[in-house]
């Protein structure tokens, strides 16, 4: 009998770690290393609101100052985030409703609907890059790139924390956009 428990104990600590592998590996691929894209010219640039928005405020703005789009659109959020001017670039500064990452792709569906746009850069912070690909997808159907913000290495095991359990909600319940 004691054959067996040592042999099923065994089994028991393979499968735990097999599942901790594969648990970082999906972590590694979907939050650490996610697809993101190059900039290229676009029709406009979405700058979406949330943690550590000074990062992503800075690289949107950076990328319309580049020539990468004319228009910026910017959630300002619930945090009172001020709205940025920058010079020659059309900047449209909107809260979402609701005041999440749903609410913003469905204001920018709608504006590049009503402009005729075809490219989008989203930019979102790394860990937040693979959801925000999906729920901005929902709501624009041209091209759509998601350009990451950086963000400071101490902030990231919040992020991807958050992350999964943000992903689960968008697979989940705002399935729609």
């Amino acid at each position: 009998m004691q054959l067996g428990t040592g042999t099923s104990h065994r089994r028991l600590v393979w499968v735990l770690g097999g599942l901790v592998i594969a648990f970082l590996v999906a972590t590694g691929a979907m939050f650490v290393f996610p697809p993101t894209d190059q900039p290229q010219r676009v029709d406009g640039v979405l700058g979406l609101n949330g943690t550590f928005e000074s990062a992503r405020a800075a690289k949107a703005v950076s990328l319309v100052e580049q020539g990468y789009a004319r228009t910026l659109l910017f959630s300002v959020g619930n945090s009172g985030t001020a709205c940025p001017t920058v010079p020659h670039v059309k900047v449209v500064c909107f809260v979402a409703v609701p005041g999440r990452t749903v609410g913003e792709a469905e204001f920018a569906g709608a504006y590049a609907r009503r402009h005729g746009w075809h490219s989008m850069i989203v930019v979102a912070s790394r860990a937040q890059a693979l959801r925000a690909r999906l729920i901005v997808g929902r709501c624009f159907h041209g091209r759509l790139l998601v350009v990451p913000a950086r963000v400071q290495p101490a902030h990231f095991p919040f992020e991807v924390l958050y992350e999964w359990a943000a992903l689960g909600k968008a697979l989940v319940v705002d399935t729609s956009c």
